[in-house]
């Protein structure tokens, strides 16, 4: 199967390029998705980071305490490491499911859609790396329109991975989100006229 690894930064607008992939009939693989199930009550994911991190980090009703957990790995490399330790692994094995299933549905395509492909190495995983890019500026406007965040507090979630200007030098497909819905469509389509096998339904 032919595995699309999608990324890009935060507010670059990388579910605008999935969703259209959805649309035009392709199986996505939600990163985002498979990185909050895996801190519901009940998953083996849960079970490891009470086994690592002790009671404290969990609210009286099972759920994990996410803002005491934030707090611990965003000021201890040690910790965060530990974290994805326990969630990637958790995160692939759903993946390795999902594209189990979509090949057995008949599907030669899959869109890995990860917002830390590059990050943690899992370029190596897909065929091909798509890098959804938009200017600074844009990004910041999207995530205070998106999350009501400040313009501050936006810039320090974009510090916080990968530069784009990094990500670009592993992309096989540059995505420009910056302009309109339909310019971004039309680039989505030329790129996956271009991957083998893949056949597109009309506009």
């Amino acid at each position: 199967m032919y595995r699309i690894g999608l990324t890009g930064g935060v507010g670059c607008g990388k579910s605008t390029v999935s969703s259209y992939m959805a649309e035009l009939g392709i199986p996505v693989i939600d990163g985002d998705r498979l990185s909050r199930e895996a801190v519901t009550p009940g998953s083996e994911a849960m079970e490891a980071i009470r086994r690592v991190f002790g009671p404290e980090v969990f609210l009286p009703d099972g759920r994990l305490d996410r803002a005491k957990m934030a707090k611990l790995v965003f000021s201890d490399e040690d910790k965060r490491q530990a974290l994805n330790a326990i969630i990637h692994p958790y995160v692939w094995k759903r993946t390795e499911e999902g594209l189990i299933t979509a090949q057995n549905d008949g599907h030669r395509l899959a869109v890995l859609d990860m917002p830390l492909l590059l990050e943690i190495g899992w370029q190596l995983r897909s065929e091909a790396v798509w890098v959804v890019k938009a200017p600074v500026d844009m990004q910041i406007r999207r995530v205070c329109a998106r999350d009501g965040a400040t313009p501050e507090e936006a810039m320090a979630r974009i510090r916080k991975q990968m530069p784009t200007e990094n990500k670009l030098h592993y992309a096989d497909v540059v995505i420009d989100n910056s302009h309109s819905i339909a310019a971004t469509r039309r680039q989505v389509r030329e790129a996956l006229a271009r991957v083998p096998g893949c056949v597109l339904p009309k506009e």
